[in-house]
């Protein structure tokens, strides 16, 4: 696993209390340099989420080097709903919701294994986002890089009884399963812990035993996968890496893999017989973009064969907030002038790029995507109707609409499903 320097190591006292856990600590403990190491109940775990402002401390921003706390914790599988109110109203912090909807359950050790709204009709109708709600698992909320446009680098806090989690999941996917494609984990880049964590590799022999059912393992922008190499996946688990322009990966995203690095794990994957996806998300239109898009384009392709690519725009940001975080110099300049001038979308963290750039972002992308290899079927991560609706007919060639496709993360996006089938044939 990443070498994490931390100031402080939080352990919670059930995690040295159990042998697995224990052991569990005890394998990632070499890898954690922390100035303060303390053994926590919940009352001092308590107290520490403002002595250490764990949460709510904003993004790196051009922070590079930001301190962070790490928390062994663990899944409180059997806390009924009063149980739960009843700590909620004794350790309130442990409860508080710095990030996303899994946060909102904080440290308390709830949300291993959570419904993702996004996509949902009301999602739709409140955001006019098109996306697809579905069943996640979650083990870990933080990581340890440093993109300028993230917060999660502050607190890492990894929930430790992971193979009571897998003990649950028959219970919890049931002989008739609401979806074939489950997440793991998408608030964090897991693979940066392993193999000491060993989330990936329970998680992959479940999956490899569990008929209909296959998990997508976010890799992220990390090139941590050869643990992942010899694991007996049977073609059950898909690995999805977030793959970057070079400039920006170098200059944007502190700490993670460069894009030749992540190109090439996601190749040692594949050679595996890993099925492989890529999200280009989240695109920032630095200088020279459209030059350095091609160039990631054409390298991705020379490289691996992705069954699917997905790509979004860098959203959730003001022009205040952008060149407060990032290096102006390195942005293009049009498009932060387009930004200085756009009207604040309270929806969207008070920002978001403009309808027309983001439209000539997306054709760029797909123009390239076509020419390179024609084959291969893409999607919008999260985007408006009006954007699906001006790209109708590139998505129609590979058989996506809005209200039906595949993507990355998709409820019934799986490796079988007939339209990665028809595209791999």
């Amino acid at each position: 696993m990443r070498h994490l320097n931390a100031t402080h190591l939080l352990i919670h006292e059930d995690v040295m209390s159990d042998t697995l856990m224990r052991a569990r600590a005890e394998r990632m403990q070499p890898h954690i340099t922390a100035g303060v190491t303390e053994v926590v109940d919940d009352a001092r775990l308590n107290e520490l989420v403002d002595e250490l402002q764990l949460f709510g401390r904003g993004l790196h921003g051009r922070f590079a080097d930001v301190p962070m706390v790490v928390v062994l914790n663990r899944f409180l599988f059997d806390h009924d709903e009063a149980t739960q109110a009843a700590r909620r109203d004794r350790y309130p912090n442990l409860f508080r919701s710095p990030y996303h909807k899994l946060t909102g359950y904080g440290l308390s050790g709830k949300g291993c294994y959570e419904w993702r709204d996004s996509g949902s009709p009301e999602y739709r109708a409140r955001t006019g986002m098109v996306c697809q709600p579905a069943w996640q698992i979650h083990t870990i909320v933080g990581c340890p890089f440093r993109c300028a446009y993230c917060g999660l680098g502050w607190t890492q806090h990894l929930l430790m009884n992971l193979e009571k989690l897998v003990e649950r999941l028959d219970g919890w996917i049931g002989d008739d399963p609401p979806q074939t494609l489950w997440q793991h984990d998408n608030h964090s880049d897991v693979s940066e812990f392993e193999p000491e964590y060993g989330s990936s590799a329970l998680l992959i022999d479940y999956f490899a035993h569990k008929p209909g059912c296959y998990l997508e393992l976010y890799v992220g922008k990390s090139d941590n996968v050869d643990n992942l190499l010899s694991l007996d996946h049977r073609g059950k688990t898909t690995c999805c890496w977030s793959v970057s322009l070079r400039s920006q990966c170098d200059l944007l995203e502190p700490g993670t893999a460069s894009l030749t690095a992540r190109l090439e794990s996601i190749r040692k994957c594949q050679e595996a017989g890993y099925p492989v996806r890529i999200r280009y998300s989240p695109l920032i239109p630095i200088r020279g973009w459209r030059e350095e898009l091609r160039e990631m384009i054409e390298l991705t392709f020379a490289t691996c064969r992705p069954e699917l690519i997905t790509f979004e725009t860098l959203r959730y940001m003001s022009h205040d907030a952008i060149v407060a975080a990032m290096r102006p110099e390195v942005l293009d300049p049009e498009w932060l002038e387009l930004m200085r001038e756009a009207p604040a979308k309270p929806e969207f963290g008070g920002g978001e790029i403009p309808d027309a750039f983001r439209e000539r972002v997306y054709r760029a992308v797909i123009d390239d995507l076509e020419e390179i290899s024609p084959r291969t079927p893409y999607a919008f991560c999260r985007e408006s109707r009006p954007m699906w609706d001006c790209f109708a007919t590139d998505f129609e060639r590979h058989w996506q609409r809005p209200d039906s496709y595949v993507c990355n993360c998709g409820p019934f996006s799986s490796p079988d499903h007939a339209l990665l089938q028809v595209a791999g044939g």
